[in-house]
């Protein structure tokens, strides 16, 4: 007979393995497309964000996991804490305004987001390819 956990690990890595993602691209495209033909234009926004912000993510998740793992007491240290975690985490990409008096087609905001307190902001500029992070 086979243990619950087992049951949840398998039900989790099949449900993973056969998941697609709207921003997921397929190793089949050619790599001649430029990004505005391969990705929906938030999803650009997003990973623009990804990659050229990497280090002030990482050093946001570490900072928040320095202080509960000091708050819990946990085992684990801060910087393998998200291998564990169960925080709830959330990317949301809106443009600031509708097009119109003011072009923006290639202007998003990208917040993300960790168990409802929004952590990390960013202006982005898919044409340009510029991202700014905004302070509070």
């Amino acid at each position: 007979m086979i243990s619950r956990r087992r049951l949840l690990l398998l039900l989790g890595v099949v449900g993973f393995s056969f998941s697609e993602t709207a921003c997921a691209r397929t190793q089949t495209e050619p790599e001649s497309k430029t990004s505005n033909e391969s990705l929906p234009p938030h999803c650009e926004a997003l990973t623009l964000v990804w990659n050229t912000q990497a280090e002030l993510i990482k050093a946001t998740e570490i900072h928040r996991a320095k202080l509960e793992v000091a708050k819990q007491k946990e085992f684990i240290g801060a910087e393998g804490r998200w291998w564990f975690d169960t925080d709830e985490r959330d990317w949301n990409v809106v443009r600031p305004f509708a097009p119109g008096g003011i072009d923006s087609t290639h202007m998003f905001i990208v917040t993300y987001t960790i168990n409802g307190a929004k952590v990390l902001l960013w202006s982005v500029d898919t044409e340009k390819k510029e991202v700014t992070a905004v302070t509070k």
